[in-house]
């Protein structure tokens, strides 16, 4: 079952670890993304970070359908880079209701949206996209932390 879609620039890292794969109970992560996966230093730093009580795949999304329906006893989290890449996990999974962003790295031509979310013109294009398709997106960095506002119109 999957438990949690989050877009973070950083995929894996200690606020992933620590706080939602505890609070959503979660013991399988998927990273997806076209391009992480053939990149074996990246492979690497997230095999190291993942929590120890977890499994990870890190995968294209290509097998993103297959491998959830194959794990679907499992409690799952997807982590994707950004919201062109949450769009594009919404074509594969049309399923999946909401969509964490924790974090999108700050560019020269980006406007910030939350205290971690900085989106240029396709990434905002990109999270129109899913809106409008009726997807929640909701903005929260842990589990304990408010829920962000944004205005996702402008």
């Amino acid at each position: 079952m999957i438990k949690l879609v989050r877009v973070d620039h950083r995929l894996l890292h200690g606020q992933v670890i620590f706080s939602w794969t505890k609070q959503m109970s979660v013991n399988y992560i998927i990273v997806a993304d076209d391009k992480v996966p053939n990149d074996p230093i990246s492979v690497m730093a997230l095999n190291i970070a993942k929590p120890v009580d977890c499994e990870l795949s890190i995968i294209p999304f290509s097998q993103l359908k297959r491998l959830v329906e194959e794990k679907q006893s499992k409690n799952i989290m997807i982590l994707v880079k950004g919201p062109e890449e949450a769009l594009r996990l919404i074509e594969e999974l049309p399923e999946v209701t909401e969509i964490n962003y924790g974090g999108v790295a700050k560019k020269s031509d980006s406007k910030q949206y939350g205290k971690a979310i900085f989106l240029n013109q396709q990434e905002l294009k990109a999270t129109q996209e899913i809106i409008a398709k009726g997807k929640k997106v909701y903005i929260q960095m842990v589990p304990t932390s408010q829920i962000e506002s944004a205005d996702f119109i402008k």
